[in-house]
């Protein structure tokens, strides 16, 4: 049976004599205090991690495991620094993934209503073998309807009360999607009649299952962006799938390296690939590659721990 947390409660004061005691070095004390107040221990903790010592793992000679203690030159700011960076680094997602999220919206309401105004709610004109799949003691359409549903009657925005005031449940689709957020949509985008995958996807000059994994990979980035979560260095759980040479030839090369997908790389070339077929005059992807350029100097963090490996400023995805 594993004991109970009794760590005892710190102080601010107290919460950083812990970090100095670990060999993490502090130049300006009650600067970082204030740091710890503001951002709070919890939240910095992912970016000192990189800081840590790293002993062999007793349990498996092919590992190594991140102990308590820091490495020589370490420091307190160098943390902050990597906050910082990343805080920035969320909010530039945020703002390429509202444009790509409003775009699918757009392309998801056109191709299903112009089967039915309630497409999204029969199996009969979606992809039958992917909505029938079972899920969780249910079919995935079902599961998925019953989210979409309830992120409308949760929507408090003005249009919907009007239409429940007005008409008769349930809404067709071109207003409903207004109320979905981006996992919603990529769950449709995947359930979709395969004719309408691969009406959407020209759009982008994809092939449908690239673009339906493209769009998975953003949706999990914006859940760490949107809850203000550790991005730069983080493990990507739904990597972008490598394109074709005929579809994306500027994307083939997220494929050289598998670092380039498991961490933000991947997705961050994405975004800039799907920003500029949305709308070609974008500064998004010079803001970005501009962000990572000033990665800041520090010791044992670096921009490759985020898949953006030497050379790839040259990318042509970047220009």
């Amino acid at each position: 049976m594993l004991p109970p947390y009794a760590k005892p409660h710190l102080s601010f004061a107290d919460q950083l004599a812990l970090l100095e005691g670990r060999g993490l070095g502090v130049t300006d004390q009650a600067k970082a205090i204030r740091h710890l107040e503001r951002i709070g221990y919890g939240r910095l903790s992912p970016y000192w991690q990189p800081l840590q010592e790293r002993i062999p793992d007793p349990d498996d000679a092919t590992r190594t495991i991140r102990t308590d203690q820091f490495q020589a030159g370490a420091e307190f700011r160098h943390a902050v620094d990597l906050y910082l960076f990343d805080k920035q680094l969320r909010l530039l997602f945020l703002d390429a993934i509202e444009r790509i999220e409003v775009a699918l919206r757009v392309d998801l309401a056109h191709a299903l209503g112009n089967r039915d105004l309630f497409a999204h709610r029969s199996v009969a004109y979606l992809d039958p073998n992917r909505a029938n799949a079972n899920f969780k003691g249910t079919t995935r359409h079902l599961s998925w309807l019953a989210k979409a549903d309830d992120s409308v009657d949760r929507c408090k925005d003005d249009w919907v009360s009007e239409f429940y005031n007005t008409y008769t449940p349930p809404m067709p689709i071109w207003m409903a999607v207004e109320a979905w957020d981006f996992g919603t949509l990529s769950w449709l985008l995947e359930m979709a009649h395969p004719n309408d995958r691969f009406a959407i996807a020209k759009r982008y000059n994809l092939l449908p299952d690239t673009l339906v994994s493209w769009i998975k990979s953003l949706a999990f980035v914006r859940n760490i962006s949107a809850h203000h979560s550790r991005l730069w260095n983080t493990g990507i759980i739904n990597q972008p799938q490598v394109p074709k040479a005929f579809e994306a030839p500027r994307m083939v090369h997220i494929g050289n390296d598998v670092v380039q997908r498991n961490r933000v790389y991947g997705a961050a070339a994405v975004a800039s690939y799907l920003a500029k077929r949305i709308n070609p005059g974008t500064s998004w992807s010079g803001r970005m590659k501009a962000h990572w350029l000033s990665f800041p100097e520090m010791p044992f963090a670096s921009a490759a721990q985020g898949g953006f490996l030497e050379g790839w400023d040259q990318e042509a995805i970047w220009a």
